[in-house]
């Protein structure tokens, strides 16, 4: 934690210390930690599109879907429960080459005589039984990738930033104070070198899917391997807005987060251990009553 004295009421706010924007909670006043923002500036903001009304309306659905979670916590999203936060991405533009190998097949059919009875009498026929002849095949496959994303944010994991896209950075705007201020907004809490590490798996990872889906030729395809190196040619701190929810569920607490963009909500929320119960128990009597129907059944075909 450290301390901001708010410029306009002159009050003393303790700020956590990957926190570099706020707002006074005494005055609502904008609060900007300049010397931590300096020491590892954003290039780029995204804008807020989803109000924080909007944004409990779009938890509100995603809890009542569903509907195995606790009572009590699908009906816990209100305005007041979440909060909007500039979170901190790396922006990757990058080139990865790959070669790789594989086998394709290809399809062609024979035709096959077989007989068959038909009222009562043998009868011969012929069909199309496809067989398939396969081979080696090697290759290479290029391409440029812009504006990967990256969590730079140890409270946001990438799978939740993975799942949480896409974000439209054609609509950024250069930072600036007044972007940020009066919002929460965080400095990077994940280090450039582990962040690298996870872009180019991860580009690795859309290579191999790019090529598997659109790169082979043949009907299809079997034990694709690749090899692939990236290239980063540039790379850009964003940050970009995510509305954050927090609900307790007993003992545990649910956090919930909404793309500020475009309203997706991603989180993982419990299941009601008594609601779980009836589902098996609802479940296991719709089996047994089948299988008694089936008993009856060969009993009134054995009369």
């Amino acid at each position: 934690m450290k301390a901001q004295q708010c410029s306009n009421c002159s009050a003393v706010v303790e700020l956590e210390g990957h926190v570099f924007s706020s707002a006074c909670p005494f005055c609502d006043s904008p609060l900007v930690d300049t010397e931590l923002v300096a020491a590892s500036p954003p290039d780029v903001v995204v804008s807020f599109d989803v109000d924080k009304t909007q944004a409990a309306r779009l938890l509100r659905g995603y809890l009542e879907e569903q509907w195995l979670a606790p009572n009590a916590l699908r009906r816990a999203a209100k305005a007041e429960s979440v909060r909007p936060v500039f979170v901190p991405f790396f922006v990757y533009n990058a080139v990865c080459s790959s070669e790789f190998t594989c086998r394709v097949g290809i399809y062609w059919y024979r035709t096959e005589t077989y007989t068959t009875t038909v009222n009562g009498k043998t009868v011969v026929r012929t069909r199309q039984v496809r067989e398939t002849d396969w081979h080696p095949f090697a290759g290479t496959h290029a391409r440029r990738w812009y504006d990967h994303l990256v969590s730079a944010s140890a409270g946001v994991l990438e799978s939740e930033a993975n799942a949480l896209e896409p974000f439209d950075l054609g609509r950024s705007q250069p930072y600036a104070y007044v972007l940020t201020g009066g919002v929460e907004a965080e400095v990077p809490t994940i280090e450039r070198e582990a962040a690298l590490k996870t872009a180019e798996q991860e580009l690795q990872q859309l290579a191999y899917s790019a090529i598997a889906s659109g790169h082979l030729p043949g009907d299809v395809q079997r034990g694709l391997e690749t090899r692939s190196s990236v290239e980063i040619e540039a790379v850009r701190m964003a940050l970009l807005p995510v509305w954050v929810a927090a609900f307790r569920s007993g003992e545990i607490t649910v956090r919930l987060l909404v793309n500020g963009q475009t309203g997706e909500v991603v989180g993982d929320v419990p299941k009601d251990k008594m609601k779980v119960g009836c589902l098996f128990a609802a479940g296991f009597g719709l089996v047994a009553l089948c299988a008694l129907a089936v008993v009856a059944l060969a009993s009134l075909e054995g009369l």
